[in-house]
């Protein structure tokens, strides 16, 4: 159920009455804190994604695998009451959060874009074909050094910093740049929600900014980062901090949140 909106709630007034026969008179206010609910999910499926290519900020539409996936989920979580929806400024993100809301039965809330949530761009690799980069990265950075990366605790920010290693041409962010991007954005959101009562809030953006952000936050990623249209929530309090309740599911039967 959707935490409630702060208020002050005061014990009825024939309450009152009965106690101020013995003259004890009070008042008891209950505090309830405001939380937003974010469902982070990465977009569905692409052309691109389709064929193994690198997909950072180039725009490639949904294929009708990832409108089915984009569907799936939005009937999964069709019975929860977004306050909003926000994307990123690349239309796969866009279409995803289209096809998720229009199976929600609650209402149709509005849909808005935060550059803040796009891709890493991944520069001169831009939409190349995966097995083709594989040998580039054996041949420069050699294979005991891609083999850490992957088995690293944080092997999401090793990888960000495989691609920085490898485009040396090519000003591409690393984790941390990352990771603040996310943060900042939905900072702001979280923070404007919370005045108005919290709530549940979508977000649909894109696999490794997403995938590095619940890394940072000590969660567990799969080795090739978040699947296509699940959904994580992550809980944004009122001190500021975020809260991972779970991750990259496809239903989340868990949730007791409306």
């Amino acid at each position: 159920m959707i935490e409630k909106k702060r208020e002050e709630l005061i014990f009825p007034v024939f309450l009152v009455k009965i106690f101020g026969t013995i003259g004890i008179e009070f008042q008891v206010k209950l505090v309830i804190k405001m939380v937003v609910h974010f469902y982070l999910v990465r977009h569905g499926q692409t052309k691109l994604n389709r064929s193994r290519r690198l997909q950072g900020v180039t725009n490639s539409p949904l294929t009708k695998k990832g409108v089915r996936m984009a569907k799936r989920l939005g009937n999964e979580l069709k019975d929860l009451k977004f306050e909003a929806v926000y994307t990123s400024d690349l239309k796969r993100t866009q279409e995803t959060a289209r096809f998720i809301i229009e199976e929600n039965t609650t209402w149709q809330p509005t849909i808005y874009t935060d550059p803040d949530l796009r891709e890493i761009s991944f520069g001169r690799f831009e939409e190349a074909q995966s097995w083709k980069v594989a040998p580039k990265l054996l041949k420069k950075l050699g294979f005991r050094k891609i083999i850490q990366a992957f088995l690293n605790q944080e092997h999401v920010a090793e990888l960000t910093e495989l691609f920085q290693n490898m485009d040396e041409t090519e000003l591409i962010e690393d984790s941390d740049h990352l990771n603040q991007r996310m943060r900042r954005a939905l900072t702001n959101i979280g923070n404007y929600y919370q005045k108005r009562g919290g709530g549940n809030v979508l977000i649909v953006t894109h696999g490794l900014i997403l995938s590095s952000f619940v890394e940072s936050l000590q969660g567990d990623v799969p080795m090739f980062l978040l699947d296509n249209a699940r959904a994580s929530r992550i809980d944004y309090h009122e001190d500021g901090h975020f809260e991972i309740i779970f991750i990259n599911k496809r239903k989340p039967e868990d949730s007791n949140v409306k």
